[in-house]
């Protein structure tokens, strides 16, 4: 499957892609901002990023397309997926559909302590 992640470079995103990635999709993805350590760690996966945000990153069709949560109206990926109707979930949603369906999940929160 292709897909594409828009807000590619954010922590659970990018580790989303290099999960996927590794289960044989397709990935590639878009952010504003691309630096380390998350543009390192999808380069060394093999995952290319495009930068700026455009809805020409979308030019080669993908199945599905992933949305960050730092993703709002008015971004013209985010646009485009919704004026041609492509297929698109959110990052829980595409966590909850690829790796957790049919299992139980344990959730650990906060930010600070989560070690101890």
């Amino acid at each position: 499957m292709k897909i594409h992640l828009i807000g590619i470079c954010g922590t659970g995103m990018a580790s989303l892609a290099g999960m996927l990635k590794a289960r044989g999709h397709e990935v590639r993805g878009s952010d504003q901002n691309v630096y380390p350590p998350m543009s390192r760690l999808l380069e060394e996966a093999d995952i290319p990023v495009l930068t700026p945000y455009d809805a020409k990153n979308l030019h080669s069709t993908p199945d599905l397309v992933i949305v960050g949560n730092a993703i709002s109206r008015g971004n013209p990926e985010a646009e485009a997926v919704l004026e041609k109707n492509l297929p698109h979930l959110s990052m829980p949603q595409a966590l909850a559909q690829f790796f957790l369906e049919g299992k139980k999940s344990l959730v650990v929160a906060g930010t600070h302590g989560k070690t101890t």
